[in-house]
């Protein structure tokens, strides 16, 4: 019996695989209709999408995003897409010259998640002021809905940072150009979210939230070059 029992478990074990598999290709394959709708809806209405993820922190984990990507899966998608336009354009990364550099640079998951890290940083920095600033105690569950609803934004940052950066590295004027002109309107699109974003979710006024807006995103940029300096040149 016991040399028998294999064989009956074996049938089990494929069928399993095969619901993981279609399970996996459905998840995957649905990005390419939710990535560009969750972008869209960041870019056009950001405080409301941001509004949308606070709301689906209160339900059951099996129900929240049906109608998006989850904050944290969208922003690690547009750091891949960033670094496939990369790849697509023929760009080659810039490789550190410590040795910590060029464990992170020479690795491609490495590299990915280092600059997943960067841009989340500007995340974990506005919901962290957010919760300072309406007196909320600062622990994992408190900042788990702020940092969720930032994550949409820190995605739709990284994606269009990444567009500029790519258009500036094309060796003609006019890809220049464009290329500061996205950087430029991309920056202050994301500081005047943040200010309008905090002067609702804190009670500030437009003066004081525009300088919170501008201090945690100089902060956010601080780290962020400082970081990748180290990286880079050690």
């Amino acid at each position: 019996m016991s040399a028998i029992l294999p064989f009956r478990g074996e049938p089990m074990n494929v069928l399993t695989i095969l619901r993981s598999v279609e399970e996996l290709l459905y998840e995957v394959i649905s990005w390419l209709l939710f990535y560009p709708r969750t972008l869209w809806m960041t870019l056009t209405r950001p405080l409301q999408t941001m509004h949308y993820s606070d709301q689906e922190q209160r339900d059951k984990p099996e129900k929240q995003y049906l109608e998006t990507l989850s904050p944290p899966l969208f922003l690690v998608l547009s750091i891949l897409l960033s670094h496939g336009l990369e790849l697509a354009l023929g760009f080659k990364v810039q490789h550190g010259t410590s040795e910590i550099g060029r464990v992170i640079t020479g690795n491609e998951q490495a590299l990915l998640a280092f600059r997943a890290l960067l841009y989340s940083l500007y995340a974990l920095i506005f919901a962290s002021l957010a919760l300072g600033l309406t007196g909320k105690r600062l622990d994992r569950e408190s900042l788990r809905t702020p940092f969720f609803a930032q994550c949409y934004l820190a995605g739709a940052y990284a994606i269009l940072i990444s567009m500029g950066t790519a258009c500036i590295r094309y060796p003609n004027v006019w890809g220049v150009a464009a290329g500061v002109a996205i950087l430029l309107l991309t920056t202050v699109w994301y500081i005047a979210v943040e200010m309008v974003w905090l002067r609702k979710e804190c009670g500030r006024y437009p003066f004081a939230a525009a300088l919170i807006a501008l201090g945690g995103y100089g902060t956010g940029s601080a780290i962020a070059f400082g970081l990748g300096a180290i990286i880079v040149w050690g």
